[in-house]
């Protein structure tokens, strides 16, 4: 069964160019902070629908296909809330996230960062 957790910071993490990204798809999952992730491959992808949590929209499209893109952002919209931000490379990681572990920055608390998914002013 899914949870319907709606949540006022969504990110849709492209999984396709950046392990750093990916890390930190694998970092939002496992806390269970709602997010989307799309891939271009199913093999990118197919981990976060096996262990799917109730917190993760997991969708495979061509994402340099703006029209699919537009298409795996309002699907986690509307199973999620709205989209804030989307991290496709290390440089749209919110800040505080450490590049080199692809979860969290030094001396950030357990989800310090995790939760804050707006790019940086």
């Amino acid at each position: 069964m899914m949870k319907n957790t709606r949540s006022p910071d969504v990110a849709l993490v492209v999984v396709d160019d950046d392990p750093a990204v990916l890390d930190h798809a694998r970092a939002l999952f496992a806390h269970d902070i709602p997010f989307g992730v799309v891939g271009s491959q199913y093999s990118a992808v197919v981990p976060f629908m096996l262990g799917n949590n109730g917190h993760t929209v997991a969708l495979v499209a061509d994402v340099d296909d703006p029209d699919q893109l537009a298409g795996a952002i309002m699907t986690t919209e509307r199973r999620l809330g709205p989209v804030r931000a989307v991290i496709r490379y290390a440089s749209d990681l919110p800040a505080g996230m450490d590049g080199a572990d692809g979860a969290f920055g030094a001396g950030a608390s357990d989800d310090a960062g995790l939760r804050s998914t707006a790019p940086a002013a």
